[in-house]
């Protein structure tokens, strides 16, 4: 038998609280990849632009969203020149990017 859960989080986590700010990482993370894919950068120049290692770059687009908080997402965001607009619909986050 399956339980169905409104985000993919939720089954992994204590709180709903804290499976939204996941999901909110995640879909940062998400568009840092694309940023990343869009630009034609390897994991070294990424690396370079966002002044990290190579396997924290690894670590991002792999989605590894424990390894990075809110903040250094956001921070990512920024350095490649872009900002984000954050919404909340039914409780589920939302995200848009847009140049800064």
């Amino acid at each position: 038998m399956y339980t169905r859960v409104s985000n993919v989080w939720e089954s992994s986590t204590k709180s709903s609280a804290e499976a939204k700010s996941l999901e909110l990482k995640a879909q940062l993370m998400i568009v840092l990849r694309e940023i990343i894919h869009n630009n034609g950068w390897n994991q070294a120049k990424a690396a370079e632009v966002l002044g990290i290692t190579q396997p924290r770059v690894s670590y991002l687009t792999n989605g590894q969203v424990s390894k990075f908080s809110m903040d250094k997402l956001y921070e990512f965001l920024t350095i490649c020149g872009y900002d984000f607009e954050l919404s909340l619909q039914d409780g589920i986050p939302t995200i848009t990017t847009k140049v800064a």
